[in-house]
């Protein structure tokens, strides 16, 4: 058997450039990719939420008053018969002197009803009470005095009152005898019975001094002592006009130096008030003065009173400051919107073209609108045709043309809630440098929850969000 030729002769593979060559530009796509990851620019997206926000400013001031020190003219024992805080007559018996202390002896001697404390003096003793509970410090020696000088001063009043029922008694007791004298108000005014020392100050001597202990030094005019000649015997307030003056920072300064007046809040018994404001410096530093013309009587016994200036309270929507833009707008009559033909609900106008051959001819322009105000203006975008192009009602007729040139700029952010940019108009109430508060329940506005863009340089309306 004739043995077959089994000789292979193999051939050479040819080697293929193209797909290690596809595969080296694929990689190189995806390392260009991935530093564009980290270099690029990218869209940026937040979510609006409601906020409050409060710009208050916790201080505390000095009381500046019209204020008397009454002197008593003669020596002796003094009795009062009017309690602390009232307001005086000139005809008013304000106190006695008696020399000796005798009628004080009379008077004591004298039967009296059984003295109770009215629900006004209970309520009193209990705010001192509360107000020297917490502030109490063990190293603080004169809020205890003060304490004692303000309860004293509820218990001398309800005491002494009740002499002026027995007053006829003790001036018969005394008969004529001139060591018993009885003493009326020279001026009208509310009556205190404790004093600080400062009831002579005035704006212009204000400085830096008043402002570093900041606390109640009274003491008490009441004596059961025989009191000297030419001694203070009451403090006498004449104006209901009084005001609290603050030391500030620079920058407080600068927020208050162009308001005419602010809203306060006396943390004492939680009254607001918006005083007048009027700023000031001296040997470098920064102050404001806030008058106020009624309460005065509540802070009758306070040098210094802790409070809040409150130069912004906002509620309503937070966002970004890099997310708000401007948007340049028409402003149109209302009346000058239309809808689309047949039974489309789609807005815009009528706006007012020609042909090659001068026809005139009527094309509908869908427009968003971003605004309406008060006087029936709609505002919609200054990029859908050019200024002083004319539109028309949608009656047609020839006087109802209106050539479009009034603009205005609106402040707003771009929504994405559908995937793509839309407009949106904003009114802020307060802003900083990181966000601002704007109106809520704003139908041309956004809303809770709402998705805005954080960049939106790197945007443009009704462009997709990839």
């Amino acid at each position: 058997m004739r043995r077959k030729n089994r000789k292979v002769v193999k051939l050479k593979r040819r080697g293929s450039w193209f797909p290690g060559a596809f595969l080296l530009l694929f990689a190189g796509y995806l390392l260009v990719l991935f530093i564009q990851s980290f270099t690029g620019d990218h869209v940026s997206i937040y979510e609006v939420n409601q906020k409050q926000i409060a710009d208050n400013e916790n201080l505390r001031g000095i009381i500046l008053r019209e204020e008397t020190i009454v002197n008593t003219q003669t020596a002796g024992y003094i009795n009062y018969y009017v309690g602390e805080g009232s307001r005086l007559s000139v005809s008013t018996t304000v106190y006695s002197t008696d020399k000796e202390g005798t009628v004080a002896e009379t008077a004591s001697a004298v039967d009296t009803d059984e003295i109770t404390l009215s629900d006004e003096d209970t309520k009193n003793i209990r705010n001192d009470i509360a107000s020297f509970r917490d502030d109490f410090s063990l190293s603080e020696y004169a809020g205890m005095v003060n304490f004692r000088y303000n309860v004293e001063n509820t218990l001398l009043e309800s005491s002494d009152i009740s002499l002026v029922d027995n007053l006829k008694k003790i001036r018969q007791e005394s008969g004529s005898d001139a060591s018993f004298q009885l003493v009326k108000a020279e001026q009208t005014g509310i009556i205190s019975f404790c004093t600080d020392g400062l009831e002579d100050l005035t704006l212009g001597e204000i400085d830096s001094s008043y402002f570093t202990e900041m606390k109640d030094q009274w003491t008490q005019l009441r004596s059961s002592k025989l009191i000297k000649k030419g001694k203070p015997v009451y403090r006498l307030v004449t104006s209901e006009n009084w005001s609290i003056v603050v030391s500030l920072t620079k920058e407080q300064y600068t927020k208050l130096l162009q308001k005419d007046s602010v809203l306060v809040r006396i943390k004492k018994d939680d009254i607001s008030m918006t005083p007048t404001v009027r700023t000031f410096t001296s040997d470098g530093c920064y102050y404001a003065r806030l008058s106020f013309d009624k309460y005065m009587i509540h802070y009758l016994n306070n040098r210094y009173l802790d409070i809040e200036i409150q130069f912004n309270n906002a509620d309503g929507l937070k966002i970004p400051v890099s997310s708000i833009l401007k948007k340049k707008c028409y402003v149109i009559p209302s009346e000058y919107l239309t809808y689309g033909s047949g039974t489309s609900n789609t807005l815009g106008v009528a706006k007012i073209s020609y042909d090659d051959s001068g026809q005139e001819q009527i094309d509908f322009v869908e427009v968003d609108v971003y605004y309406k105000d008060e006087d029936g203006n709609v505002y919609i975008s200054a990029d859908l045709f050019p200024a002083g192009t004319t539109i028309q009602k949608s009656n047609g007729t020839s006087d109802t043309k209106l050539q479009v040139t009034d603009t205005a700029e609106l402040e707003g952010v771009y929504n994405c809630n559908q995937g793509y940019c839309k407009f949106r108009y904003i009114n802020k109430l307060y802003e900083n440098q990181e966000y601002a508060i704007v109106e809520k329940d704003n139908s041309y506005s956004i809303s809770n929850y709402d998705h805005i863009i954080l960049n939106p340089e790197l945007m443009s309306e009704d462009e997709i969000i990839y």
